[in-house]
């Protein structure tokens, strides 16, 4: 990969890195103690969260967002440069067709939990959170 592609895609990602940082620290406020004490109740997660395949679905789909964000990132350094030749594509395409396995790994680890688990009666059931890990794939 040439040095001036490799610098406007760090450029790039380092923006949209900027972009989920700032985020973070003015919406969310990560160091704000949110309860006064501990409560007895509530301290573990979720049973119906305790299960072998959700070791994996959510770093699965974690990756396949981070490798589209990659590959976003070659876009938009290809647009800023003027040249939209199939150089960035090649260069691109590894990252893309990495984060569309992990994308679809995460999905399918995810909707056959969601099979058995919460028995809705099918393998997917147009949950909002369900679309939203499907938009992107």
């Amino acid at each position: 990969v040439p040095a001036d592609i490799v610098a406007r895609v760090l450029a790039v990602m380092g923006m949209v890195c900027a972009g989920f940082l700032a985020f973070i620290l003015f919406t969310s406020g990560p160091f704000a103690r949110t309860l006064p004490a501990f409560p007895v109740e509530g301290r573990d997660l979720n049973p119906l969260l305790q299960d072998p395949g959700l070791i994996f679905h959510p770093p699965l789909l974690y990756m396949g967002y981070v490798g589209f964000s990659v590959a976003f990132a070659f876009a938009i350094a290809a647009l800023l440069s003027g040249r939209l030749d199939s150089a960035f594509t090649r260069f691109a395409r590894p990252w893309t067709l990495a984060a569309w396995v992990f994308l679809t790994l995460g999905i399918v680890l995810g909707s056959a939990w969601a099979y058995y688990e919460l028995g809705w009666g099918g393998w997917w059931f147009w949950d909002p959170v369900e679309n939203a890990s499907f938009m992107p794939w």
